[in-house]
């Protein structure tokens, strides 16, 4: 029995599902820009043409980032390979876990839902799986504090997705308020591509994607580290937690690891550059199933 865990988007992590790394076609690199424009720059060299990721290095740089979480002491589970999905780095968007239950995501895209089906030889041996009942939200969009759940009302997120996840949290005994975050403009492909938590009272953010509103609510609940547009663009704002004091960052984000330090925590820099290019970075790549309370 897989333990479902998620205490908060910090905590010590313990179990978690990572995806395939395998080789893909031009028409993926095509889809994958028409779906996300927001991050389609990673794609581009100055002169806008196509930077091809290098198929053998992304494949090492994602094996050396499992080989991280394995070292920390988290069951790293690699996602069922599906043929007739060509891409499965990035699992987050899949499902997300809050407390003991696992949430199934509920997505617009018809690439995401055949994705999906990779979960299915894991799912009987979780402990609580619940389904939402309508609207659509992804697991980037979904990050756990201490108290509360916030949701970011990106491309991939609607309000309807929001409702049936405060439907299913009645259900199941969640008592967290679930907080819609909304942003300054169209095209954000999740949250967690301009907020992540790297402590538990800390947080990386570009304020520039978000309402006044939005940026209010998170500074209410956090001290936010300003990342530059260049800095989200790059995906450096994507980190993902080991431990509370421990945070798996992009080697190029020198100036925001330095932030790190001087609060105490531990930067993991490793270098992610080639499968960042299709598009997605740490924590895009990582579906945490359990977090420790301790």
């Amino acid at each position: 029995m897989i333990q479902i865990s998620n205490p908060s988007d910090v905590a010590p992590l313990t179990d978690v599902i990572v995806g395939p790394s395998k080789r893909f076609g031009w028409w993926d690199l095509i889809w994958g820009s028409l779906r996300y424009p927001d991050l389609a720059s990673l794609r581009y060299a100055s002169n806008n043409r196509v930077r091809v990721p290098k198929h053998d290095l992304a494949q090492r740089q994602h094996s050396a980032f499992v080989k991280v979480l394995r070292d920390a002491g988290a069951t790293a589970r690699t996602l069922e390979d599906l043929s007739d999905v060509s891409i499965q780095l990035y699992p987050r968007d899949l499902a997300f876990a809050v407390d003991d239950v696992l949430f199934l995501a509920r997505s617009r895209d018809p690439i995401r839902r055949k994705e999906q089906r990779a979960l299915d030889p894991l799912l009987p041996k979780m402990s609580r799986v619940e389904r939402l009942d309508g609207g659509l939200i992804e697991g980037g969009d979904v990050i756990v504090t201490n108290s509360d759940v916030l949701v970011g009302l990106s491309e991939a997120t609607n309000l309807a997705g929001v409702t049936a996840l405060r439907e299913a949290f009645a259900r199941t005994g969640i008592t967290r308020e679930v907080v819609p975050i909304e942003f300054s403009g169209r095209g954000v492909v999740h949250l967690d591509t301009k907020f992540t938590m790297v402590g538990p009272q800390l947080g990386f953010v570009h304020s520039a994607a978000l309402t006044p509103c939005a940026r209010r609510q998170l500074a209410d609940r956090f001290e936010l580290i300003e990342a530059t547009g260049d800095e989200a663009r790059s995906l450096m704002v994507n980190t993902v937690a080991l431990a509370p004091d421990r945070i798996v960052i992009d080697q190029r984000a020198h100036r925001l690891a330095d932030v790190l330090r001087g609060n105490g925590i531990e930067p993991v820099a490793l270098d992610f550059s080639e499968v960042t290019k299709f598009p997605g970075g740490f924590r895009c790549a990582t579906l945490p199933l359990s977090r420790s309370r301790s």
